[in-house]
C-alpha cells in the first residue's frame, strides 16, 4: 500500500501503518546494518570467551543483541537517509508507530534463535520481549532525533 498523504493522516488501521512501515524498512540500509549486527554479536561473544562461557548460552546472547543492532541500525538508517519517500516521511512523522515493526521483528527473531539454541520457550519469550522492547525504544529514539533533525527553521 502506497504511503498516506498526509504525515499524520487519521484513519489508518495497525495493519496499513504495519504496511507503511514495512515500504519505509525498504529503504534500509541494509549492509551496514548486516555489517554492524555481525560486529556486535562477534564483540559480545568475544566477552563471553573472556567471562568462560562458551556454551551455547553465550552464543545464544550474542546473536540476540546482534539481531537488535541489526534491526535499530537499518531502521534509523531508512530514517536518516537523505532522499525521502512518502513512507519514509510518515515514519518520520509518527516514530513510534514505524517502531513497532523493527521492535516485533527483533522479538520474533530473537524468540526463534533463543528455543532454537536450547533456551526453551519460556525463556524465548521473555527474551524476545526484552530484546524487542529494546529494539522498539532505540528506533522510537532514533526516529524522534530524525524528526527533530528535518524540521524546518
Amino acid at each position: 500500500m502506497p504511503a498516506p498523504t498526509q504525515m499524520n493522516e487519521p484513519g489508518l488501521s495497525r495493519r496499513e501503518e504495519m504496511s507503511v512501515s514495512g515500504d519505509a524498512m525498504s529503504q534500509a540500509p541494509w549492509t551496514g546494518a548486516a555489517v554492524t549486527g555481525g560486529i556486535v554479536a562477534l564483540g559480545d561473544f568475544g566477552w563471553h570467551m573472556i567471562g568462560g562461557s562458551f556454551g551455547l548460552g553465550g552464543l545464544r546472547d550474542a546473536l540476540s543483541l546482534g539481531v537488535v543492532a541489526f534491526f535499530v541500525v537499518a531502521a534509523a538508517g531508512a530514517l536518516w537517509r537523505d532522499r525521502s519517500s512518502r513512507a519514509i516521511r510518515w515514519a518520520r512523522a509518527n516514530p513510534w508507530r514505524f517502531a513497532l515493526l523493527p521492535g516485533v521483528a527483533a522479538a520474533a527473531v530473537v524468540l526463534v534463535l533463543s528455543v532454537l539454541l536450547g533456551g526453551g520457550v519460556a525463556g524465548g519469550v521473555l527474551a524476545g520481549l526484552w530484546h524487542g522492547a529494546v529494539a522498539f525504544g532505540l528506533t522510537g529514539g532514533a526516529g524522534l532525533a530524525a524528526r527533530a533533525r528535518r524540521r524546518p527553521v
